[in-house]
């Protein structure tokens, strides 16, 4: 069974709220390092839309795993979260990956 390397987009952040454009540049900083992929933390109190920042890093790479890590199941209906990594799976070519958590985190703040 072949072992694979991820990391969070915020283990290459260069601030704590990254922009789109910098989850873009995370991306392709990983892509660069080797790793097979990159994870972007959905919670509306700590990070910037993680599935806009997996579109965008879907377009700035070619080969990168893209996932979230992961995505707010109290906060986003099954539907919404559905549509939107099937965008994203194809806007990558098949490179998306989802994680679902329990979304304790949105409601902390």
């Amino acid at each position: 069974m072949p072992v694979e390397f991820w990391t969070s987009g915020r283990g290459l952040a260069s601030s704590d709220n990254p922009s789109a454009f910098t989850s873009a540049r995370q991306a392709q900083r990983a892509e660069e390092l080797g790793f097979d992929g990159i994870t972007f933390v959905d919670s509306q109190n700590r990070a910037s839309d993680c599935y806009v920042a997996l579109t965008v890093a879907a377009h700035a790479t070619t080969r990168l795993k893209l996932g979230t890590g992961v995505t707010n199941s109290y906060t986003r209906h099954p539907a919404v979260t559905a549509s939107a990594i099937a965008a994203i799976q194809a806007e990558s070519g098949g490179r998306a990956y989802l994680g679902i958590g329990r979304g304790d985190s949105a409601l902390a703040h």
